[in-house]
């Protein structure tokens, strides 16, 4: 074997060694994280992601990469991030301008993160729902939080239609409708109690003191009960003390 034969063999073996690896690589480590982030590079770790072409604005919760904050379970905190809600498969995604790449922050290890932009924040805390089907840990955003919270777990639904043009001229069977599930969550347990936006719904809540939290209602003109009487409305009723 002569020089040139042997270097030629060389490569081959080397591209052979090399490519197996890359291609088992399933995990992105943030290897690029912005100065202004207060941990080490490498410790914020998911999977890359990639956007279908089937995809639908409704599946992320925000139009935008938006700011934010992700706290770990081990109390790491990473900062000024690029993030946004994949409600569709209830995911957080984080974007790296550096890299130019997306990926999904491993659940397993998140315990809470927030999102603002110019308008508000919002904020989003990882519990265990022991559901009837497909038990196990939920992004919820809280929308109010003391004796009891309101949370909201955010979806999207698939439902099939009839053959349309998308915006873009494309045919499709297929919309995809934002969905909002609400409950009321009990802390020091771990329950969860699922409500509705309507006033009836929050009456039931207390069979034993209906009238006084329709005076408690009447009195502070929550009638609609859209998001933000909800809001009010769970306030009221923690400083009247009823989830004592």
């Amino acid at each position: 074997m002569n020089l040139k034969t042997a270097y030629l063999f060389l490569a081959i073996l080397l591209l052979i060694l090399i490519n197996p690896a890359r291609a088992q690589k399933s995990t992105f480590n943030w290897d690029a994280l912005s100065e202004k982030s207060n941990r080490l590079e490498g410790k914020l770790t998911g999977s890359l992601y990639y956007i279908s072409p089937l995809a639908d604005r409704t599946h992320f919760l925000q139009d935008k990469w938006e700011n934010g904050t992700i706290l770990f379970e081990d109390g790491d905190r990473f900062e000024n991030q690029h993030l946004r809600y994949l409600s569709f498969r209830d995911e957080l995604v984080a974007y790296n301008p550096n890299l130019k790449q997306l990926f999904i922050v491993d659940k397993e290890k998140v315990n809470s993160f927030t999102i603002k932009n110019e308008q508000n924040e919002q904020q989003f805390v990882k519990l265990w729902l022991d559901a009837f089907v497909g038990a196990g840990d939920r992004y919820f955003e809280v929308k109010y939080e003391g004796t009891r919270w309101l949370l909201a777990f955010h979806s999207v639904l698939e439902e099939k239609t009839s053959i349309y043009r998308d915006r873009y001229g494309k045919l499709k069977d297929t919309k995809f409708k934002p969905k909002v599930t609400y409950y009321m969550y009990f802390p020091g347990e771990n329950r969860f109690q699922k409500i509705q936006d309507k006033r009836r719904s929050f009456i039931k809540l207390f069979p034993d003191h209906k009238r006084e939290v329709r005076r408690l209602f009447r009195r502070n003109s929550l009638w609609r009960f859209n998001e933000k009487e909800m809001v009010r409305a769970f306030q009221l009723l923690d400083e009247a003390g009823f989830f004592d």
